[in-house]
C-alpha cells in the first residue's frame, strides 16, 4: 500500500506500508528520501514496515521553510493517525534519529521502542569531521554532472573500505537516488531543524526501550555520540557495528536488520535490558 497524508498545516507526506505485523516506521536522514531503506524492505516479511518521505525530500511535497524539528514529529505524528496505528517502534537513522528521539520525549505513549542509528542529540554533540562538514553544509550542486555529484556526496557517507571495494554498489545507489529531485532550498529548510535542535538534557527523558547503534568508521556523526546518549538514555542499549560507515543500514544490513529483529522481539517478550557500555559486531 502506498499514497500520501495531508498533514495538519497542509503538507503532503508520501509513505509506503509493506507487510503485516508488528509496527516499524523508518524515519529517513537529512536530504535523504525513501531509496535509503533499499536494504530493509525485506523486514516486510516479519513486520509492518511503513516507510515515508519527511517534508522537503522525495515524493514529499516541499513547504517553504525554515523547517523546525517540531514540523517532522507533527508529520510523524498525522501519518500514524492517518494509519491507524496507535503504537509503533520507530529506528530514526541520522537526522530521523533526532525525530524518532523527540518524538519519543513528546509521545512517549506512541512509541514501543527507539533505534536510534548513526544519530546525535544536536548541537551540543561532538562535531562530524571536517570532510563531511564541508558535504553537510553545501547544498547540491547544479554544476557537476548529477550523478557524480551524488557519488561525491555519498562517498563520506560510507567507511574508506566500503568505498574502495563497492564503487558499483555506490553508482547503483547514486542511480536510485537520481530517481528523486532533490531541492536546494527544502535542503536548507531540513537543514535548519538540525542546527536549531539541542536534545542533550532532554535525553533522561526518553523511557522507551532504546537501541543506539553507530559504525565506528562514522565520519558524518561522530560514534562518541551514541556512547553519550547510551549514558543519558535510561533504557538503553548500544550496539558498535565494527567497520561501517554512516550508511551501515546499507554496509551492514543483514547484520543491522537482525539486531532490529532481535530488539522487537526482546521488546515484546519483555526480555530487553538496558546496558552501559557496547557491544561490538
Amino acid at each position: 500500500m502506498q499514497g500520501y497524508v495531508r498533514t495538519r498545516d497542509g503538507t503532503s507526506i508520501y509513505y509506503e506500508v509493506l507487510g503485516e505485523g508488528e509496527p516499524l516506521v523508518l524515519i529517513e536522514g537529512l536530504g535523504y528520501a525513501h531509496w535509503m531503506w533499499v536494504e530493509q524492505r525485506p523486514l516486510s516479511e516479519h513486520v509492518k514496515l511503513v516507510i515515508y518521505d519527511n517534508r522537503g525530500a522525495g515524493l514529499s511535497s516541499r513547504p517553504k521553510g525554515p523547517y523546525t524539528m517540531n514540523d517532522f514529529t507533527n508529520d510523524l505524528k498525522d501519518l500514524l493517525e492517518a494509519l491507524s496505528i496507535e503504537r509503533a517502534f520507530l529506528w530514526g537513522v541520522s537526522m530521523g534519529g533526532m525525530i524518532a528521539m523527540h518524538f519519543a520525549v513528546k509521545h512517549g505513549k506512541r512509541v514501543k521502542g527507539l533505534v536510534l542509528g548513526e544519530t546525535n542529540f544536536g548541537t551540543s554533540s561532538l562535531p562530524p569531521s571536517q570532510e563531511a562538514l564541508n558535504v553537510l553544509l553545501r547544498p547540491p550542486s547544479p554544476d557537476l554532472d548529477r550523478k557524480r555529484s551524488l557519488i561525491e556526496r555519498m562517498k563520506v557517507a560510507f567507511s574508506d573500505d566500503f568505498v574502495r571495494n563497492n564503487m558499483a554498489k555506490i553508482e547503483q545507489l547514486a542511480e536510485l537516488r537520481m530517481q528523486f529531485e532533490e531541492d536546494p532550498e527544502a535542503y536548507k529548510s531540513q537543514l535548519a531543524a538540525v542546527l536549531t535542535f539541542d536534545f542533550k538534557d532532554r535525553l533522561k527523558d526518553i523511557r522507551s526501550p532504546t537501541l543506539i547503534v553507530t559504525g565506528d568508521q562514522d565520519k558524518v556523526v561522530n560514534p562518541v555520540n551514541s556512547y553519550i546518549m547510551n549514558q543519558l538514555i535510561p533504557n538503553s542499549k548500544l550496539v558498535i557495528l565494527k567497520g561501517a560507515g554512516h550508511l551501515a543500514i546499507i554496509e551492514r544490513s543483514k547484520d543491522y536488520n537482525q539486531l532490529v529483529l532481535n530488539f522487537i522481539r526482546e521488546v515484546n517478550s519483555g526480555a530487553f535490558k538496558p546496558m552501559k557500555g557496547p557491544v561490538v559486531i
